[in-house]
């Protein structure tokens, strides 16, 4: 498998460390939080092998050409215009809750507008850049960024404050029934694998993903939930941890950097993983201008010779932002997020389907 759909599996997981995840599974630690998970990474293994697998039968081509190519307008033109807002909707809960986080614990007294308008800013550039510079982009910014993560996190695990009786007490939950809302924002981690409908160009598969791509993703995403449920529980104990908005950026303001320049390592921890969520947000909304791109293509619309089509969309990406992070509380960006991870299923359906149905008129087509 390629390394490129790794670095978009590894942001998308890294990102929601301490996105909305945690909080929705901290709601939902005595109503099956713990098998909720078991049961997600399970699932979201299968659908992303699946999904990868089903790709491999067109080479060198998007989502959308595959669509235009072997099904009707009737059919691909709802299905498209769907995954676009579904992608531009999950970067709007990206930059709303980073915005919120950032506002919250770095920079107070700065107003969310201006905020939120220096993000779109800089996310602008590297929404409008080619396909093949926002999977470079991705792959600097992992290079550079999780190093440091990872090591914060095994700073984090090794800190004499993680009370392993917490995590104990949480485990002993283990035995109840799932929540739907623990599962589907537990899915929502394995989602990265799903901009290959747009990197499929650039992604090279030498052979079917099988018992090592298996082993690798579930291996990760355990790891990744584990981390993601159980150590906030460790240092803020199991009964108050469902009070917390944000529980991992409260579990950093607990670790100390003793003999390092800043003692604080709240600091360090949401300055990198504000670095990844930008990527986070940058891949999910190019990917929603080139889905767009695709339906909508107003060749009138022009300067210098230069179709200004994909510049309306950012435009209307970043006034959209500013006017949702500007209304929106926590209540109601965890409601919101909520409700978008519980139609993952219908994602997945609409997608996989889509496939299916692409890949019998390609074999159809062959065989004729």
């Amino acid at each position: 498998m390629s390394r490129y759909l790794y670095y978009l599996i590894i942001v998308t997981m890294v990102t929601n460390i301490i996105a909305s995840v945690p909080r929705i599974l901290m709601s939902e630690s005595k109503n099956g939080a713990i098998v909720s998970m078991i049961i997600a990474i399970i699932v979201g293994v299968f659908l992303t092998i699946t999904v990868i697998n089903l790709f491999r039968h067109f080479p060198n081509m998007t989502f959308p050409e595959i669509l235009q190519k072997y099904t009707s307008k009737w059919f691909y033109y709802p299905v498209l215009f769907y995954f676009a807002i579904s992608w531009y909707a999950a970067g709007l809960i990206t930059i709303a809750t980073y915005v919120m986080l950032f506002t919250t614990f770095l920079s107070y007294e700065t107003s969310v507008t201006i905020t939120t308008l220096a993000f779109i800013l800089i996310i602008s550039f590297g929404v409008l850049m080619k396909e093949k510079s926002v999977l470079y982009t991705t792959e600097l910014v992992l290079v550079l960024f999780v190093p440091v993560i990872f090591f914060l996190v095994v700073k984090i695990y090794t800190d004499s404050r993680l009370d392993w009786d917490f995590v104990k007490v949480a485990i002993t939950h283990i035995n109840e029934l799932p929540s739907y809302n623990a599962y589907s924002a537990s899915t929502y981690i394995f989602i990265g694998a799903v901009n290959i409908i747009i990197f499929n160009k650039f992604i090279k598969f030498k052979k079917k993903a099988g018992f090592k791509e298996i082993v690798i993703l579930s291996l990760t995403g355990i790891f990744t939930l584990f981390t993601t449920y159980f150590i906030p529980i460790g240092f803020n104990g199991f009964e108050q941890i469902d009070n917390f908005t944000f529980p991992w950026v409260t579990t950093s303001d607990a670790v100390r950097m003793k003999f390092g320049i800043i003692e604080r390592a709240i600091f360090i921890f949401v300055i990198l993983f504000l670095g990844v969520a930008f990527i986070s947000l940058l891949i999910h909304w190019h990917v929603s201008l080139k889905i767009f791109e695709s339906i909508f293509l107003f060749k009138k619309l022009k300067w210098k010779e230069r179709n200004l089509t994909s510049y309306l969309f950012v435009f209307l990406f970043g006034i959209i932002g500013i006017a949702v992070t500007r209304q929106i509380s926590e209540y109601q960006l965890t409601k919101l997020s909520t409700y978008f991870y519980n139609i993952l299923p219908i994602f997945y359906i609409v997608l996989i389907v889509s496939l299916l149905f692409a890949k019998r008129r390609l074999k159809s087509n062959g065989s004729s």
